[in-house]
């Protein structure tokens, strides 16, 4: 927890203050009789005492008491009641009693008696609403303090709190409903200097924040001078933590749709995303975790923030420890394919990191996969400073997010391919021959799909195999080991991936060609890092006339649709073939 103040708990009944909580039990009921009884008798009393007094005498004020005692009825008309009575009584009395001197002063005497008894019963009247409606405030207060997630306190001249109470001290791991000493409320600097200085005004508004056992919370507080009371303040704080987890959600889903809808591609989108996630739940670092194939373990592509010497430790591999799929948290999150919150890391051995995230500080750590079609494409991974809880409603957010980037990936995936079909109609459309259009049809492909290397096959009808007339592959990468082996090689029916297509007729994927038995080319493949392929037939009507193959450096799963298409388009380069050579004497065009 943030710098929280020390504190302890209270097991006494505090002193009456503005912050005492008053009892919820209900008090026994008043017995209005007895009370009236009480009242008469002595009432009572006093008539008697005025019929044997002379009239000199003030004996009627006493009444005064009967209207005290009328009070205690809970009946709020008895105390007008009985002034009503006494009245009658010291009139009654006045021309009962024995004379004793003269009329002016018993007259002027039963005078201020009445007057007496009917200031003390509408004073007595006023005082009594005014209790009932502190009571009614006190019993709202209590019930307020009692039952919602809420803290009143109490602070001095100097900004220091005294004491608090409320059901919202739960959140700070206290039992009771009432605490002495300091809790994480108090105002920041900036205020308790106004505190100081008495520059304060009326009223102050702030934020509390900070993480118990793994769980964050966040308090509204407001700080109020108290009326007549210059040297202390009193606060209300309530539990905000609710609202403000529904916030970062909602901060959280609108970041991502904002880069998601307006960066040109993902590639782009993955950084951001990576600082927005860590901007907005206020994690300490970000990682985005793509496959590293030539060292079957996956590798950084991106950290946030980017100087950050606790994002290198943990992104950056060493002979203690390397993440491969279903190792670590981003492995485990990158096999099973939903996203993965881990409390604190530092503890958690499954992860070969987490000494590294103890020495550094990180300890929350969660994991979002990015999956197409069965295939994980990348993890974001993300770390805080502190242990902290899962958050179901935040996970289910992050799988949403994962849905999200997904179909944004699969958007970007049609709109490639939908690049791809007119690139290669308007190549087939503008090329006056095989030569011409071998290497842009392979450029197109590799460029639009983001393949790394692709090879045109041809039949060679007298010898019975395909040999390579073309070859194509991106400018970032060195692909020269591999280039040579598939030039230097041919391929009967059957064998390797051009083979196999010429013999089944049919578009062909390898998931690893690295590990399929039937790639010839496995070794040079392996040096280069190339895993993902696939190969499709150019024919001419019902006849295999040559094969088209590209490779990646990712491990893919088939993608059916991807194959489909290509299908279509083989068709469409062979017809492309067969009208160019017959246009060209002899079909020169064809092995050219």
């Amino acid at each position: 927890m943030c710098g929280i103040p020390h504190f302890h708990v209270s097991h006494y009944e505090p002193m009456p203050s503005p912050l005492t909580l008053q009892s919820t039990v209900e008090r026994p009921p008043k017995n209005r009789g007895q009370i009236l009884s009480l009242a008469l008798m002595f009432a009572s009393v006093v008539f008697v005492l005025d019929l044997f007094l002379p009239l000199g005498v003030a004996e009627a004020v006493p009444y005064v008491a009967v209207v005290l005692i009328a009070l205690r009825s809970p009946d709020k008309d008895d105390p007008l009641r009985l002034a009503t009575l006494c009245t009658a009584l010291t009139i009654l009395g006045f021309s009962l009693s024995p004379a004793g001197t003269e009329a002016w002063i018993g007259v002027t005497n039963r005078s201020i008696a009445i007057f007496a008894i009917w200031s003390t019963a509408l004073l007595a009247m006023q005082v009594r609403e005014a209790d009932s409606a502190t009571r009614d405030q006190s019993s709202l207060l209590t019930g307020i303090l009692s039952n919602m997630p809420a803290v009143a306190f109490r602070i001095d001249q100097d900004g220091v709190m005294h004491e608090s109470i409320g059901r919202g001290l739960v959140r700070f791991g206290l039992k009771e409903f009432t605490a002495i000493g300091r809790i994480p409320l108090e105002p920041p600097e900036q205020i308790k200097s106004q505190v100081k200085k008495g520059t304060i005004a009326n009223s102050v508004f702030y934020e509390s924040n900070g993480i118990l056992q793994g769980k964050p919370w966040w308090f509204l507080n407001c700080l109020c001078k108290l009326e007549g009371d210059q040297q202390s303040l009193i606060g209300f704080g309530i539990d905000i933590t609710g609202r403000k987890r529904a916030e970062q959600r909602l901060a959280l889903h609108d970041a991502v749709s904002a880069i998601l809808t307006t960066t040109p591609n993902i590639t782009e989108a993955y950084p951001k995303m990576v600082q927005a996630i860590c901007d907005t739940l206020k994690w300490k670092v970000g990682i985005l975790w793509r496959m590293d194939y030539q060292r079957q373990a996956l590798g950084a592509a991106a950290i946030w923030p980017s100087n950050s010497p606790q994002a290198q430790a943990m992104s950056s591999p060493t002979s203690d420890w390397a993440l491969t799929p279903d190792v670590g948290l981003a492995g485990q999150a990158w096999d099973l394919r939903k996203p993965l919150w881990i409390k604190d890391v530092a503890d958690y051995q499954k992860d070969p990191r987490h000494n590294t995230a103890l020495d550094v500080g990180l300890h929350a750590g969660l994991a979002i996969p990015i999956s197409l079609a069965g295939n994980t494409r990348a993890v974001l991974e993300f770390f805080s400073a502190f242990p902290e809880e899962s958050d179901e409603a935040l996970l289910q957010m992050f799988t949403n997010i994962g849905f999200q980037i997904s179909q944004c990936i699969e958007r970007e995936h049609k709109e490639r391919r939908l690049a791809t079909h007119h690139s290669l109609t308007t190549v087939l459309a503008e090329s006056t021959g095989l030569t011409q259009a071998a290497p842009l049809i392979l450029e197109a492909i590799c460029d639009n799909l983001g393949w790394d290397f692709g090879a045109m096959w041809l039949v060679d009808s007298d010898r019975q195999v395909l040999h390579c007339i073309h070859i194509s592959h991106a400018p970032q990468v060195n692909l020269e080991v591999f280039q040579q082996s598939t030039r230097d090689m041919t391929f009967a029916r059957g064998v390797g991936l051009p083979g196999r297509v010429w013999k089944s007729g049919q578009p062909t994927w390898i998931t690893d060609v690295v590990s399929d038995t039937n790639f010839p080319r496995a070794f040079a493949a392996a040096q280069e890092g190339l895993h993902a392929g696939f190969a499709f037939p150019i024919k001419s009507g019902t006849d295999l006339i040559g094969v088209m193959e590209f490779f990646h450096r990712d491990i893919q799963k088939p993608d059916t649709e991807l194959l489909s298409m290509f299908a279509s388009l083989g068709l469409q380069i062979g017809q492309f073939i067969q009208r160019t050579a017959r246009s060209v004497p002899n079909g020169s065009s064809m092995g050219s």
